[in-house]
């Protein structure tokens, strides 16, 4: 007789196979172009695309989608793995677009999100996430409240979008904005991450009645040293470092792929009706 708990690990293992098996279907960069599904929202729901993206990349461990329509320019990322995950809370996700095509081309738009005070960063819990098991609703109820509690711990803090190489434009903007720049990030109930981005093609200088190849670039900052889950650092008043504690499991667990930057680069021409 297979136990409650014998079953759960086999259905999370299941779940962990199926999402590795998806992404070597994948290619690492997105190849084409795609016009945005007339539903599309900034909302950090992945839900238009039924969860389906179009590339995997390995550099970054993040699955995503390029996308437009007449108006805008969509990026959409998902993250599962939690070290991954934190590295984007703790050190964002910077989009790049050369519209020249080159990858040195220093007048290219940067836009990055999500941005918190290094001093305030939510408090997000990415390890005790209740398992939903099929025909379970208590397990379903557990998991939407574990999921609930997280985003509002990070939709809280996260107010701002850094925004670099748009003339006329503050560095630092709110995501209420109305200058043409929305982005958005929640947790579903399996804890995944997903991010939105939208870009007004007028910002950017991109129409698609003149369709020109650009290239991108998406960027996974490092985490900051202090911001690393099981190290804690005690600092003078005046920075200098006092003491620091290592909770070995917990750092190794989060350290991996997450202290240096990662990124990845490609081309994309916007997508005709």
């Amino acid at each position: 007789m297979i136990n409650c708990n014998t079953r759960a690990l086999t259905i999370i293992l299941l779940l962990i196979t199926s999402v590795a098996a998806h992404a070597q279907k994948l290619p690492n960069v997105q190849q084409g172009s795609l016009r945005a599904p007339a539903t599309i929202k900034i909302d950090g729901k992945a839900a238009e695309w039924d969860n389906k993206f179009q590339a995997y990349n390995h550099a970054t461990d993040v699955f995503y989608t390029l996308s437009n329509d007449d108006d805008n320019l969509y990026l959409t990322i998902q993250a599962t793995d939690p070290g991954i995950i934190n590295k984007i809370i703790s050190g964002r996700i910077s989009f790049t677009i050369n519209k020249s095509g080159k990858k040195n081309d220093n007048s290219g738009v940067t836009i990055s999100y999500p941005i918190f005070d290094r001093k305030d960063k939510p408090g997000v819990n990415l390890k005790d996430n209740p398992k939903i098991i099929p025909g379970s609703a208590v397990s379903l109820k557990q998991a939407d409240s574990f999921m609930y509690v997280n985003n509002k711990r990070m939709t809280d803090k996260s107010k701002f979008i850094k925004v670099m190489g748009i003339k006329d434009m503050d560095t630092l903007i709110s995501v209420y904005n109305e200058d043409g720049i929305k982005a958005a990030a929640l947790f579903d109930n399996k804890m995944a991450y997903t991010y939105e981005l939208a870009v007004s093609l007028k910002l950017i200088g991109l129409s698609v009645n003149d369709p020109v190849k650009f290239s991108y670039n998406v960027t996974l900052n490092a985490v900051q040293f202090d911001d690393i889950p099981g190290i804690t650092i005690t600092r003078a008043p005046n920075g200098e470092i006092k003491s620091i504690d290592v909770h070995k499991e917990l750092a190794l667990a989060t350290t991996q792929n997450t202290t240096s930057p990662t990124d990845f680069w490609g081309e994309y021409t916007l997508a005709k009706k």
